[in-house]
């Protein structure tokens, strides 16, 4: 019996810090909610057993999974504000100082849906938190084609600041990914693009924190496309992602997840009473 108990109390209170995390970071950008599912214990259990003649034995916490459900997009204004809209995940790169080492299968860039970007001293693009954007470099004006993309073609976006004599007058990015600037009285030209990544098996990607994930050879293929492409999402500029934490959902779950872990601890009482009676 106290192993029943027990076991009710901690898959309420795993329930419970998954819910006070997704409350947390309701606010946060990119951020996807995750939920936690469980399942009984079980003795005699067989192929042909009959479920209501089994005798329970306490309830286990099986794994985690990640809602990839749609943000809210909160409209920031910004040139460079970038919102995926769909399927897929903008990559970045760690700056040199704060390299990780990787583990077998794991690739040498992390992804996220968080595209508040801006630009750095020496015109690279880079997110939130200073990291790289990868992308595809424009040569001449023109950016690789669809089926020449792969993860090595990737590299640091880096709007040429410094190149030009002229100052940089307008920036913005496209739908379908290319950046476009334009330098003094100049005409716009398309500096890169933003491709995006997508993966057969996304609720295994490492999560890393601040709306960064880290891919892992349990994600699954990995593909990388152009923005409004066949699969891929859309972009929309001046606006980012929000969370897609329902805050109602979370409190109602957590009411729930309360109330089991209270008729639990009422439980646990009742057969430590139980125990002193029969002891005496």
């Amino acid at each position: 019996m106290f192993s029943i108990i027990k076991s009710g109390m901690d898959t309420a209170m795993q329930e419970l810090s998954m819910i006070s995390n997704n409350i947390s970071n309701s606010n946060s950008i990119g951020y996807k909610k995750s939920s936690v599912s469980f399942s009984e214990f079980y003795i005699g259990r067989t192929v042909g057993g009959v479920e209501r003649a089994l005798v329970g034995l306490g309830a286990n916490a099986e794994h985690t999974r990640r809602s990839d459900a749609q943000g809210a997009l909160i409209e920031m204004g910004g040139a460079l504000d970038t919102a995926i809209v769909g399927n897929g995940y903008f990559m970045t790169e760690r700056p040199a100082d704060a390299e990780v080492e990787l583990a077998e299968g794991e690739l040498g860039f992390q992804v996220t849906r968080n595209g508040a970007f801006s630009l750095d001293s020496e015109g690279f693009l880079v997110s939130q938190d200073g990291d790289f954007v990868l992308g595809l470099p424009a040569v001449a004006g023109v950016t690789a084609k669809l089926e020449e993309l792969d993860a090595t073609a990737l590299e640091k976006i880096q709007v040429p600041i410094e190149e030009s004599e002229e100052p940089l007058s307008s920036i913005r990015i496209e739908s379908n990914g290319n950046i476009i600037a334009a330098f003094g009285r100049g005409e716009d030209t398309v500096v890169g693009t933003i491709p995006l990544s997508i993966f057969s098996n996304p609720n295994s990607l490492k999560q890393l924190g601040d709306g960064k994930y880290l891919p892992t050879a349990l994600a699954g293929k990995f593909f990388v496309g152009i923005p409004n492409s066949s699969g891929f999402g859309n972009l929309e500029t001046g606006y980012v992602e929000g969370s897609n934490v329902d805050i109602t959902t979370e409190m109602t779950n957590m009411i729930r997840a309360q109330q089991q872990f209270n008729g639990s601890a009422r439980m646990m009482q009742t057969n430590s009473d139980m125990i002193e009676k029969m002891t005496r």
